[in-house]
């Protein structure tokens, strides 16, 4: 009970006994002192009326009446057959005779009549009948009593009893106060102890150090609260274990409850869906009927594994779920695995195979054809041998170059590569690549040409793979130059970064080209590409291989207008750049 409502309930309780007490006293009170003082007024006027018909024969009739009405206390009279006054006891004391007769006449009296039983109270007097016989005439005694007495009496009792019960019903606040404040102080710090554990403060004690029930009640409060907290802590350490545990994981975990919506989730599903998913159902956070209805399953005691398709963060994902029942259908436990990165690789690797036996195919079945042509006899015409020979080397270098370009891809793309990252002087690895394709480019009658800035810093970069990186960027341009036409490569400051721009003024390169043109294999003229003795990996060993150092490739192009390919490296510290001469001489493998 709080604010009271104990000691309201111990007052009420109290006052409400003792005054049905006292009220039961007072219903009682007048029907057995009326019982009492009827018997005792019988009593006195059978006694005046025995003493009266002891005495009578020995004396006056007046003075007997007299006498015993005054032992006594009460009234005789004596009626004589006719009903006449035979004598009185208040007359016969001496009273005016006016004042006995108005006393006499004034008495409620009941004629007695022989064989009927007399009553014995009026309204105001007790009343006792005697049939004696004085001097051989038969009278009639009639023994009054007045009741004003009783009715003292029984007043005096009620006043009594109604200021007993007055008085006791003080002295019962004043006890039940005293006992109120020693029960309901220990029961509100219980109350209060219980209300802090209910709302979650696990600190709260009652330290109680009482003997009585009460303190017993608070110790066991207090031992009930400390296994709580110990309980509470280790679920916490296990569900803290366990969340970790989830959170960890790659695949998307959504738990349901028993209606189908979502009540836990871990950070991969968080991270795959858009907005909050607690509180939704599996359909509204992942629009998927396949996902639905192996839930819909789950929630029916069947566990599914069912594969996904869906659009997820603005684009198509592909995802594995695997969805299982709770116990006692308390809801649906599902594992999301995101396989889109997998089903890309496989398809990435599909088409690699595909594409690097079709590029292998070519040469290997012009180099069998021509030394088949040569074992059949060709090889007796010198000039025929001559030409078909150079065929079969034409091919073998181009075998060797891609098998090379294979090997570098691999290189790059492998997650065990470590580059090393340092100042470079980008200028010199620049020249020294001109100078290593000046042969080419004067073989294909195509100049290069070279404009460095002169406050370009260094570039923080691994010097082997940047040298790789302008190599094949160099190398492509002279390959898709026209005879006569110049190939600029300009070196300059971007911010805090340097941009590396190879220009070839070819044929271009189409827009619907430019987001596939890092591709393995792929390439926007295959006849001419070959024909230049490109293997369609050059690009794509560039891409990863500036992923790598932190460095973005970029293309601009429009048909007709040829192409530039910029290459932005991170500008080395000053610290870093001391360390640029000696990394030029590692540049060239």
């Amino acid at each position: 009970m709080g604010n009271g409502g104990l000691r309201r309930s111990l007052v009420s309780a109290i006052v409400t006994a003792i005054g049905a007490l006292v009220l039961a006293l007072l219903l009682l009170e007048d029907p057995l002192v009326v019982v009492r003082l009827s018997q005792l007024a019988k009593e006195t006027l059978e006694a005046a009326l025995d003493d009266v018909e002891a005495t009578m024969p020995a004396g006056e009739l007046g003075a007997v009446l007299a006498q015993a009405g005054a032992r006594c206390g009460c009234r005789i009279t004596a009626y004589d057959e006719g009903d006449a006054l035979a004598g009185d006891s208040v007359l016969a004391a001496g009273a005016q005779p006016e004042e006995g007769l108005s006393a006499l006449h004034g008495s409620e009296r009941s004629t007695f009549r022989r064989g009927e039983r007399p009553p014995s109270r009026t309204a105001d007097r007790f009343l006792a009948f005697r049939s004696v016989s004085y001097r051989g005439e038969p009278l009639v005694l009639e023994a009054t009593l007045s009741t004003a007495a009783s009715q003292r009496i029984r007043s005096a009792v009620r006043e009594l009893l109604l200021i007993g019960g007055v008085l006791a019903i003080f002295v019962a606040l004043f006890l039940t106060y005293a006992l109120s404040r020693a029960l309901v102080r220990p029961a509100r710090e219980l109350t209060e102890v219980a209300d802090a554990l209910a709302a979650g403060d696990l600190s709260a004690r009652t330290r109680s150090t009482r003997e009585d029930e009460l303190g017993a009640i608070g110790r066991a409060l207090d031992r009930m609260a400390d296994q709580l907290a110990d309980r509470i802590d280790n679920l916490r350490a296990e569900q803290d274990r366990l969340r970790t545990i989830v959170n960890s994981m790659v695949e998307a975990v959504f738990v349901t409850d028993s209606l189908g919506r979502i009540a836990a989730t871990n950070d991969a599903l968080d991270q795959l869906v858009d907005g909050d998913p607690i509180g939704r159902t599996a359909m509204e956070a992942i629009r998927s009927p396949e996902l639905h209805e192996a839930v819909r399953a789950a929630r029916k005691g069947e566990a599914r594994a069912v594969d996904l398709d869906i659009p997820l963060l603005g684009e198509m994902r592909s995802l594995a779920a695997q969805v299982a029942p709770l116990p006692d259908g308390a809801g649906v436990v599902a594992v999301l695995h995101d396989i889109t990165r997998l089903n890309e690789t496989d398809r990435i690797r599909r088409d690699f195979v595909a594409n690097a036996s079709h590029e292998l195919r070519t040469p290997l079945t012009a180099i069998r054809g021509f030394a088949e042509t040569l074992r059949d006899g060709a090889v007796n015409d010198p000039e025929a041998a001559d030409r078909f020979l150079d065929v079969i080397l034409k091919h073998t270098l181009r075998l060797q170059a891609l098998v090379a370009d294979l090997a570098s891809l691999s290189k790059a793309e492998s997650p065990t590569q470590r580059l090393t990252l340092r100042s470079v002087d980008a200028g010199a690895a620049l020249a020294e690549v001109i100078r290593g394709l000046g042969a080419k480019a004067e073989q294909a009658g195509v100049t290069v040409t070279s404009y460095v800035d002169p406050d370009v810093p260094p570039v923080l970069a691994d010097a082997r793979a940047l040298d790789q990186v302008l190599v094949n960027l160099v190398d492509n341009a002279i390959k898709y130059s026209a005879e006569g036409a110049e190939v600029q490569a300009r070196l300059r400051r971007d911010g805090d970064r340097v941009a590396v721009s190879i220009y070839n003024p070819g044929p271009g390169i189409a827009a619907k080209h430019i987001d596939r043109l890092f591709e393995r294999f792929y390439r926007v003229d295959p006849g001419r590409a070959r024909d230049v003795g490109g293997t369609g990996l050059g690009l794509a060993i560039v891409k990863h291989l500036c992923s790598q150092m932190g460095a973005q490739v970029a293309v601009e192009s429009r048909v007709g207008e040829g192409a530039t390919f910029t290459v932005s490296l991170a500008a080395a510290t000053p610290s870093e750049a001391g360390e640029a001469a000696g990394a030029h001489s590692e540049a060239r493998p």
